[in-house]
C-alpha cells in the first residue's frame, strides 16, 4: 500500500512497510510528539487513559520503541476501529483521524517529501480527558455511616416485604446490606469499591422503582463483600446491571456483582477481578439494544482479565430479575452461559488480535 495525497513524487511514494522501518526505534518519541504524556509510555503498567479517562485502562504494548502499539481497554481495543497493532493505528486512534491522515502525520514527523519535520500536535491536537470528580473523605465517611444506620433500620419484616415486591430472596438483600431511610421513604443499596469499602448509596423508591444516589456518593459496585473477601480463585462470576438484578442472581445462588449503570463500573470490576481471579465472567445483559451495547463495552474492558460470556433474557423479558421472576433457575442460567461463545483476548505481533 502506498500513500501520496499531494501527488508529490520526490519521495517516490514510500510504501507503508518502509515508513514503519524508518520509524523503528523512534515510536516513543513520535507518540510523545503527538501529545501522549511521556510517563504513560514509560513501561507496560496500566495507567489512566489520556483520552477517555479511567484509572488503569491504558498501557504501552510490547516493544513500544520499534512497534509503536498502545492499548486502552475502553476506547482502543480488539473490538474498536481502529484496533491496536502498530504505531500508525496508535496515531489514528489518538488523533482521531483516518489511516491516510495518520500516515501523513508520520511522514511529516519523518520529514519526508514536502512535509518538513513538525510536531504532530501542531497537525491535530488530541482530545483531552475531562477531569474526574474525586470523592472527599468526609463524604465517604458520611455515606458509610448512613448506610450502616439505614441497614439497622430495615427490620426482618421490612426486608421480607421488600424482597417480595422485587421477587428476590430476603437473604440476598441481607448480603447486599440493603437498608431503609425513613426520612426519604426509600430503600438504600450500598455501592462499594474493589476493596469492599462503601463509597456510595443508591436510593430506590419502593413504590415507583425510581432510583437516585445520595449526594456525595461515588459510583461503585453492588456485591456481597464477605463472600468476595473469601471467594476461591477460579470461580465463575456473574455481572449484572443494577442492584436489583444483582439481588436476583444472588437469590438463585450465583456469585454476582452489579455495575451501577450502563457503560460504567468497568474500572472497579477489573480491580476487583484482579483480586479474586475468576475463571470467567458472565455478563447478563438487559434485554434491549442499550443493554447489548452496554455489555459489549463492558466485555471489551474486562476481557484482559478473563474469558467473557454474554447472555441475554429471551425476547419480551426486560432484565435478569424479570427473567428469574418468570421461573429461570440457576441451572437454566448456567446452561445458557455454558452455551454462549466465550471471548478471550489474543495477542500477535505486539498487539491485540
Amino acid at each position: 500500500m502506498n500513500y501520496n495525497p499531494q501527488g508529490n513524487h520526490d519521495d517516490h511514494s514510500i510504501p507503508i512497510a518502509e515508513l514503519k522501518r524508518m520509524a523503528r526505534g523512534r515510536w516513543r518519541e513520535i507518540l510523545q510528539s503527538a501529545g501522549i504524556p511521556p510517563e504513560l509510555l514509560a513501561d507496560r503498567r496500566g495507567r489512566p487513559c489520556p483520552k477517555c479517562g479511567g484509572r488503569d485502562r491504558f498501557a504501552a504494548l510490547k516493544d513500544l520503541e520499534n512497534v509503536g502499539a498502545v492499548h486502552c481497554r475502553h476506547c482502543f481495543n480488539s473490538g474498536t476501529h481502529p484496533k491496536p497493532g502498530d504505531g500508525i493505528a496508535s496515531l489514528q486512534w489518538w488523533l482521531g483521524v483516518s489511516s491516510a491522515d495518520a500516515i501523513q502525520c508520520l511522514r511529516s514527523f519523518l520529514g519526508l517529501g514536502n512535509y518538513k519535520h513538525l510536531p504532530i500536535q501542531a497537525i491535530k491536537p488530541p482530545l483531552a480527558a475531562p477531569p474526574k470528580v474525586v470523592q472527599s473523605e468526609s463524604d465517604r465517611l458520611r455515606i458509610e455511616l448512613m448506610a450502616e444506620v439505614c441497614k439497622r433500620n430495615l427490620t426482618d419484616a421490612g426486608r421480607e416485604h421488600t424482597a417480595q415486591k422485587l421477587g428476590v430472596h430476603p437473604h440476598a438483600l441481607r448480603r447486599l446490606q440493603v437498608g431503609w431511610c425513613a426520612s426519604l421513604c426509600a430503600t438504600t443499596w450500598p455501592m462499594r469499591d474493589a476493596n469492599g469499602s462503601i463509597i456510595g448509596l443508591r436510593l430506590r423508591d419502593p413504590n415507583t422503582g425510581s432510583k437516585k444516589s445520595v449526594h456525595g456518593s461515588a459510583a461503585g459496585l453492588f456485591y456481597d463483600h464477605d463472600r468476595f473477601a473469601s471467594i476461591e480463585s477460579g470461580t465463575r462470576v456473574w455481572v449484572a446491571e443494577g442492584a436489583s438484578d444483582t439481588a436476583a442472581l444472588l437469590s438463585v445462588g450465583l456469585d454476582a456483582v452489579g455495575v451501577p449503570s450502563a457503560k460504567s463500573g468497568g474500572d472497579l470490576l477489573l480491580e476487583l477481578g484482579r483480586r479474586i481471579l475468576p475463571s470467567e465472567l458472565v455478563i447478563v445483559a438487559d434485554g434491549d439494544g442499550a443493554g447489548v451495547e452496554s455489555a459489549r463495552l463492558l466485555r471489551s474492558e474486562l476481557v484482559i482479565l478473563a474469558g467473557i460470556r454474554t447472555i441475554q433474557p429471551p425476547n419480551g423479558i426486560k432484565d435478569a430479575r424479570e427473567w428469574i421472576n418468570r421461573g429461570a433457575s440457576r441451572v437454566d442460567l448456567e446452561r445458557e452461559a455454558s452455551a454462549a461463545e466465550i471471548l478471550t483476548l489474543g495477542w500477535s505481533n505486539g498487539g491485540a488480535a
